[in-house]
């Protein structure tokens, strides 16, 4: 084991079942959540105020012991490439809505002779002492995950997830509601059926899959459907629900 999270890969590809969602943009938070066994943290540029400067310092704040997996801003070279370069052990990759975009996102997360990704893993090599071991394994041990979010990427699905490179999907329920015509309600029967035909395709292609559950009920019941990527809380929620129930229990 090297000093470098980057370079301690997890020993599957794809993360453990729970996870949490980190949106907050201090390294203390993560440090925390940290001492809890969670299997992986989600650290999300997409939605959240992270920027590269600070997603670094999240990194170093993590725990070995949990795998670290970057949602990007977009699909987008500069964004992977910063994020692994920096330590992280994987990208999560936003509205990849067909297979010519699956490919763009592991050719941005893997060197050639597969992908384009540039030499440049500063954090990642152990600042360039363990190059050459990196660059032998980096594209062997980098997970990509491709986030299915719209109607488009549930016809095109069976595609994306079986283009080699990519280890996992993951499904963003609110966007797919939106994108389905139910804005703000992931738990209508047309979204939940759409889940349910895209977990059969992946079980049928042997890709992973997981999604973001609201509460542990929801959570428990997609796991036990076949869910292996499961979010289960983010670090906003957890804060707000621990001090929710405190103040709950001072009520007679």
């Amino acid at each position: 084991t090297f000093a470098f999270e980057a370079i301690y890969f997890a020993s599957a590809i794809v993360p453990g079942v729970l996870g949490s969602w980190i949106t907050i943009p201090h390294p203390e938070v993560v440090e925390i959540l940290s001492m809890n066994d969670f299997d992986w943290f989600l650290f999300d540029m997409e939605h959240a105020p992270i920027t590269v400067e600070i997603l670094e310092n999240l990194l170093r704040a993590k725990s070995e012991k949990i795998t670290s997996i970057v949602r990007v801003p977009k699909n987008d070279l500069v964004y992977i490439k910063q994020a692994l370069d920096i330590g992280s052990c994987g990208v999560m990759v936003p509205m990849v809505n067909d297979v010519k975009e699956a490919s763009m996102a592991v050719s941005y997360s893997k060197y050639p002779p597969i992908g384009i990704r540039g030499t440049g893993a500063r954090r990642a090599s152990g600042y360039y002492i363990k190059q050459d071991e990196y660059l032998k394994n980096a594209n062997a041990e980098t997970t990509v995950i491709v986030q299915i979010e719209t109607a488009q990427a549930v016809n095109n699905f069976e595609s994306i997830i079986s283009k080699d490179g990519v280890d996992g999907w993951f499904i963003g329920p609110n966007d797919l509601a939106a994108s389905l015509g139910h804005l703000g309600d992931p738990s209508s029967p047309v979204v939940m059926e759409a889940m349910d035909r895209m977990l059969k395709i992946g079980k049928k292609v042997g890709k992973p899959g997981g999604t973001l559950a609201f509460n542990v009920k929801q959570a428990k019941a997609l796991i036990k459907k076949g869910f292996t990527i499961m979010a289960v809380s983010s670090d906003d929620f957890l804060i707000y629900k621990a001090a929710n129930d405190l103040l709950k229990s001072f009520i007679y």
